[in-house]
């Protein structure tokens, strides 16, 4: 288990699932070290399985989605193979809404989701969902 004044992280054994909670706001000089802390948890627990909710954090900047996608989520990729990653982010309603209303939110959302990027990744607004999600493979 992490856990920080910003960031949570515990591993359900039983479940084999990694949970991640922002408490509070993301600090932007943060962000990076967070998700690097997010994977460093995954590899000591042997775990490929993510809940991530980002509900308490503030929308993200153009330029950490992008980060996100395009840096973080391959290295996560090279970091647990042959495993192939499988996320599900626990989103508010407030976030879709910005999420859908920003192009370049939405160009590095659909970057983040294809199929073809050696992880699996879907948006939920309701846990028990993300979690049936997570469990199903």
């Amino acid at each position: 288990m992490y856990s920080s004044s910003t960031l949570n992280i515990q591993f359900r054994p039983d479940l084999d699932l990694l949970t991640v909670r922002w408490l509070d706001a993301l600090h932007p000089d943060l962000f990076q070290q967070d998700y690097h802390t997010i994977l460093a948890e995954s590899r000591s627990n042997n775990t490929a399985r993510w809940l991530v909710d980002v509900r308490r954090r503030p929308h993200p900047t153009p330029e950490m989605a992008d980060w996100a996608a395009n840096v973080w989520l391959p290295e996560v990729v090279a970091a647990l193979a042959p495993v192939r990653p499988r996320l599900a982010y626990l989103i508010s309603p407030s976030r879709e809404e910005a999420l859908k209303a920003s192009p370049s939110l939405q160009q590095s959302v659909q970057a983040a989701i294809s199929p073809t990027r050696g992880y699996d990744v879907a948006i939920f607004n309701d846990e028990g969902l993300a979690t049936e999600w997570l469990l199903a493979h």
